[in-house]
């Protein structure tokens, strides 16, 4: 009868207005049953995690609206909060979230940033990928198992609406006898000591109808706060802090404390070998755990975080506490340490040049490609365009979307290609999915459209190697990528020394000559990374688990994704797809929810 009970599916169904109501959730494993055994317990499902307890159903809900904040400015809130409620459950819980979309006019979609989503691939929160949107005044509920311990966080799939606010942090600990660092440090105190870090905009870039690449940032935040957080500590204890970029656009961000040192055991909710440092920098969508002793009798001190890229020139902080300190005179002194004192770039720490404390084994790599990243102008004229709405037109001429011709700098594109979002779910309908609009990596025999739905075709089992080559020829930037469902051995970052660009032809001769060093031993595992200007970064993926899961620039454009789909064939129940919410006549624009 358990074996009934643990069949892997949802059960939902679909009222009048379109919500999708997800009543039962079990994961891919019919050794566990689970349910609530702690009744009385916080429904927030933040608590001590042991052994040999069953895991909960941590219930949720979100509700995304346009409000007023106290200073006066206006943002898209989660109940009236940004950052949004912390999620902090135990490994293995199920977490269910009905989000409820108030924003008028706007579509919505929430991805967990860094879950793997293993065994439910419809749960990763991208639009007409593995979802339809969120209309207005509609709901979707999430369910999904916390497979993986780390520091994690949540963000709504458009780049507008997550730096507008729709952001919080998602954490998944674990028995702390499970924890590989958990001898370095005495507490680890997730929900006092997680700082996520957001840019804080003059202006809704929701309601900017105007180019918002031109919109930057006027200061960071902390928790929400310019420099109002305080984390409290007892002299010569050591604490767990957990450090999450939440920014959406390009900027990079340095993390120091006064006067003291930091010893990073982790990045993207992975554990590393420890190395002590005394600045960590973070790039969009990285997180990363550290510890910090309390080394001084008694006194406070500074928490700094400067920005660098769009973000340059700003900065934010916080204050670390002894208990019992009175912090008015931190603040009556100001913050007379700065920055310039510590100008040594060669003590900062980055998560991809971390190592993994465990060896990975010594696979044969199935598949080595190389994705040409680059922003790219494109010279056409108006003669040479069809203007036929795409989704409803076979183009007999190449489409070239509105936003290719107002932006004059180019765009960013993978292969000389920008994504295209289908017209139909792409895992729930892959043979709905016209194929007018399909190109492959790899594959000569392309459309010459500039923008497509780019994919790449895998099987599962396979070991892939991509190199992620940022050519540099239009562009001095570096670029943040994100692997949605899986992590990724980083096993190599280089930078060219000349400043020229870095071309494909260049990068295969330093390869045949034996001068790219990979790190096949201890590559650190790892969901974002950064590829450097007129450089490149080389992943391996393990692709154990099918879904059609996103590689994506999200800070490469506010207009036309830099984007692909790593496509692994999945077989989902008949009873599960008619579960979901259709899209109905939904047409997604070229430009969807970017």
């Amino acid at each position: 009868m358990k074996l009934i009970v643990c069949i892997l599916f949802v059960i939902g169904n679909i009222s009048n207005n379109g919500k999708a109501s997800l009543d039962s959730l079990v994961p891919m494993s019919t050794n566990i049953l689970f349910e609530d055994t702690t009744k009385n317990a916080d429904k927030s499902c933040y608590r001590p995690c042991k052994f040999n307890v069953k895991p909960r159903r941590c219930h949720y809900e979100f509700k995304i609206e346009p409000t007023i904040l106290e200073d006066g400015r206006p943002a898209l809130t989660v109940n009236g909060m940004t950052p949004g409620p912390p999620i902090h459950v135990c490994a293995n819980d199920i977490v269910v979230v009905e989000v409820k979309n108030k924003v008028v006019g706007q579509d919505m979609a929430i991805h967990w940033h860094g879950v793997e989503q293993k065994g439910t691939p419809y749960m990763d929160g991208v639009p007409m990928v593995t979802q339809c949107p969120i209309s207005y005044g509609s709901s979707y509920k999430y369910a999904f198992r916390a497979s993986s311990p780390g520091t994690f966080f949540y963000h709504a799939d458009s780049v507008h609406h997550q730096s507008d606010g729709v952001y919080g942090a998602l954490i998944v600990n674990q028995p702390q006898p499970l924890e590989a660092h958990s001898s370095l440090y005495d507490f680890d105190r997730s929900q006092e000591n997680t700082l996520i870090v957001a840019a804080k905009f003059p202006e809704l870039m929701t309601a900017n109808l105007e180019d918002s690449s031109q919109l930057k940032p006027s200061s960071l935040l902390v928790n929400g706060l310019e420099e109002d957080f305080k984390i409290f500590v007892l002299p010569s204890y050591a604490y767990r802090l957990r450090l999450i970029n939440a920014i959406a656009i390009e900027c990079p961000v340095v993390v120091t404390v006064d006067r003291h040192e930091m010893v990073v055991i982790a990045t993207d909710g992975k554990p590393v070998k420890p190395v002590s440092t005394s600045r960590v920098q973070l790039y969009p969508g990285e997180r990363m755990d550290v510890v910090v002793r309390a080394s001084e009798k008694m006194g406070g001190n500074w928490m700094r975080v400067r920005g660098d890229g769009a973000c340059g020139n700003l900065s934010a902080s916080a204050m670390l506490l002894h208990q019992g300190f009175n912090y008015t005179a931190m603040l009556h002194d100001g913050k007379k340490e700065t920055f310039a004192k510590d100008t040594d770039s060669g003590t900062q720490i980055y998560g991809q040049t971390l190592e993994s404390i465990q060896d990975v084994p010594h696979n044969i790599v199935d598949r080595s490609l190389i994705l040409s990243i680059d922003r790219h102008v494109l010279q056409f004229k108006d003669t040479d365009n069809d203007y036929r709405y795409i989704s409803d037109a076979i183009p007999k001429k190449p489409f070239f979307p509105a936003s290719l011709s107002l932006a004059d700098k180019g765009v960013v594109q993978i292969n000389h290609k920008s994504f295209l979002y289908p017209n139909v779910p792409l895992l729930m309908r892959p043979n709905d999915i016209k194929k007018e609009i399909k190109c492959s990596v790899g594959e000569k025999d392309q459309s010459k459209d500039p923008q497509c739905l780019l994919a790449l075709n895998a099987q599962q089992g396979e070991l892939l190697e991509l190199v992620l080559l940022n050519e540099g020829f239009g562009s001095n930037d570096s670029y943040t990528f994100h692997m949605h469902g899986y992590s990724m051995q980083i096993v190599a970052t280089m930078q060219g020394s000349d400043g020229k660009p870095f071309s494909k032809e260049t990068f295969e001769q330093l390869d045949n000559d034996g001068k790219i060093k990979r790190n096949i031993q201890t590559p650190p595992l790892k969901d974002t990374v950064m590829v450097p200007n007129k450089g490149f970064t080389i992943v391996r993926i393990k692709l154990d688990r099918g879904g059609s899961w996103l590689l994506e620039c999200r800070s490469c454009s506010l207009a036309l994704p830099a984007a692909l789909v790593v496509n692994v064939p999945e077989s989902l129940p008949k009873s599960l797809l008619d579960s979901f919410p259709k899209c109905g006549d939904y047409r997604p624009p070229d430009v969807l929810l970017n």
